[in-house]
């Protein structure tokens, strides 16, 4: 990714640092972490990745796409979509698929995904912890609902961030980490099976992989490096 990216990465953190939640586009390393499960997957299978940003994942998911493969990329954020459409998805690997309509962006949040869209995996890059509880739980719900069977949540978090986070914020803002926090360790608690540590990335990262079914998925109790198989 370039320096341009990188400014206008940082410039629209300066801006709205809430809604970006970062001060810099994800790593190579971090975008193959959050990746993995989709990397070792039988094709074709469909791809939903949210909160793409300038597109550090969507590039190395496009070093995975298959030829019958499907991805929706979806990014709220006018600056970064329009980037995403102009640098990133009209350019190779991604013309092509797009003119095919295998890959389309989606300009608009998660939470209007049409109720018919089904995926086998689901990758977000959305900075949860930024976010009210109730928003926490509408897009949980909507990626719920949106994934196949046994289909995969796969998303990262800043390593630190929500105690961090909770330890620094005071009153109604304290309160409102707190609960998101509550909820995504409940979440990771009843549902993640796997999980990596990335320090190649700034700041250090967490990649986590969850499956959601009426049998629940690691129940805290079988969580495996990434490096294992799914």
């Amino acid at each position: 990714m370039g320096l341009a990216h990188r400014w206008r990465f940082l410039r629209r953190y300066v801006c709205d640092p809430h809604l970006v939640g970062a001060i810099a586009p994800s790593s190579r390393a971090l975008a193959a972490a959050v990746c993995e499960p989709y990397r070792r997957s039988r094709r074709p299978v469909t791809v939903l990745e949210v909160g793409a940003g300038t597109g550090a994942v969507t590039r190395y998911l496009g070093s995975l796409l298959g030829a019958q493969d499907q991805l929706d990329v979806c990014e709220l954020q006018p600056d970064f979509a329009d980037i995403l459409q102009r640098d990133v998805l009209s350019a190779p690997p991604f013309a092509t698929a797009v003119a095919q309509r295998r890959v389309r962006l989606l300009r608009f949040p998660v939470q209007e995904l049409a109720d018919e869209r089904r995926y086998d995996f689901v990758i977000s890059g959305l900075p949860l912890t930024a976010f009210e509880l109730h928003d926490v739980q509408d897009v949980f719900a909507v990626i719920r609902r949106g994934l196949k069977p046994g289909g995969i949540l796969s998303y990262f978090e800043y390593v630190g961030l929500r105690k961090t986070s909770r330890a620094l914020a005071i009153g109604k803002k304290r309160a409102r980490i707190r609960a998101v926090s509550d909820y995504l360790s409940e979440c990771i608690r009843e549902h993640e099976f796997a999980r990596r540590i990335v320090f190649q990335n700034f700041p250090p990262a967490c990649a986590r992989h969850l499956r959601f079914g009426s049998n629940g998925s690691g129940n805290g109790r079988a969580v495996s490096s990434i490096g294992r198989p799914f």
